[in-house]
């Protein structure tokens, strides 16, 4: 059985029509269908209901999961053997967020150099549900982020745990609230309630961003809306509307701890809330995650090993500090 058509038809069980897949594989409309054809001469059936409109048969959406098993086999040990003989030469496919890499990478880089001139790590930033489906799809090595998959072939090791913080300048806190800032201040200390911040004007992740549903999941269970100024997809990047007291935000703790490094000497004061929900705080679990179908190389396996150690040591300063 011909891979390429059975790659052909996962492809185009994807999008259930036959001109964008075949346009998005830079292949004429005619070859892909006839990729199709033969597959269904082969195994006597059908794979597509044409009409009303392009749809997967029941035969077609069993052999479905057969075909994307081989084409991924078919793809994993292509990796396999490029690897092998390319470990020291080849490409390292590592999906994560920009502002997560950016307090990543710099760390581990000139160890992993070291360890692996020859490598090239290629950085593919996208919100975690779209590196989960690049995984799956077994165009990545592994990815670090917020990810709960229930793919079996998927596999996630626990990073770090991170709070959720309300960060707002006190000028801010004060220009809102006035006299009753200093009394709310101290209230939140030790977990903040967003109802009683809701004057606020915030800037927020978009909401393609996980982030963002949990943020208004403590919103909703409030009762109350949040003032939005700016909805951005990094939110992080715009250090100084929260310096400057124009803005509010929302930062998970890892990210607080690399935004305040920005923090310029003379600037307001800046209070941050970790967020309650449900009467806990509010906790988004960092993740690396691989596709246990996917061989790794000895530079991936050094790189994890490097993140691994990254992480540990971020979560012993923390059990420092709070001690």
């Amino acid at each position: 059985m011909d891979t390429t058509s059975l790659y052909y038809f996962t492809e185009a069980a994807k999008d259930l029509n036959f001109t964008q897949t075949a346009n998005r594989l830079f292949v004429s409309q005619q070859n892909l269908s006839n990729h199709i054809a033969r597959l269904e001469i082969l195994l006597e059936c059908k794979l597509f209901q044409r009409k009303p409109k392009l749809a997967l048969t029941y035969e077609g959406e069993l052999f479905l999961s057969y075909a994307k098993e081989v084409v991924a086999s078919e793809s994993n040990i292509v990796t396999v053997l490029k690897s092998i003989q390319n470990e020291e030469t080849g490409e390292l496919r590592i999906g994560m967020t920009t502002p997560r890499a950016s307090i990543i990478i710099p760390e581990i880089m000139e160890q992993f150099i070291e360890a692996h001139p020859g490598v090239h790590i290629k950085l593919f930033d996208q919100p975690s549900y779209q590196l989960e489906k690049m995984l799956i799809d077994n165009k990545l090595d592994f990815c670090i982020g917020v990810i709960y998959s229930e793919y079996p072939e998927l596999q996630s090791t626990h990073l770090l745990t991170d709070k959720v913080y309300l960060c707002v300048s006190d000028v801010l806190l004060r220009s809102c609230y006035g006299e009753q800032a200093n009394e709310l201040r101290m209230q939140a200390e030790h977990g903040a309630n967003i109802a009683d911040f809701s004057r606020l004007p915030v800037v927020m992740p978009t909401s393609s961003i996980p982030l963002s549903r949990a943020i208004l999941s403590c919103y909703e269970e409030s009762g109350s809306q949040p003032n939005i100024l700016l909805t951005t997809t990094y939110p992080q990047f715009f250090h100084s509307l929260y310096f400057s007291g124009i803005a509010a935000a929302f930062l998970t703790e890892m990210i607080l701890d690399d935004t305040l490094r920005y923090q310029q000497e003379g600037t307001e004061k800046f209070h941050t809330f970790p967020l309650l929900l449900n009467g806990d705080f509010l906790y988004r679990d960092i993740t690396l995650t691989i596709n246990c179908r996917r061989y790794l190389s000895k530079p991936a396996k050094h790189f994890i090993s490097l993140t691994q150690n990254m992480f540990s040591s971020i979560s012993q300063k923390r059990r420092t500090d709070n001690n």
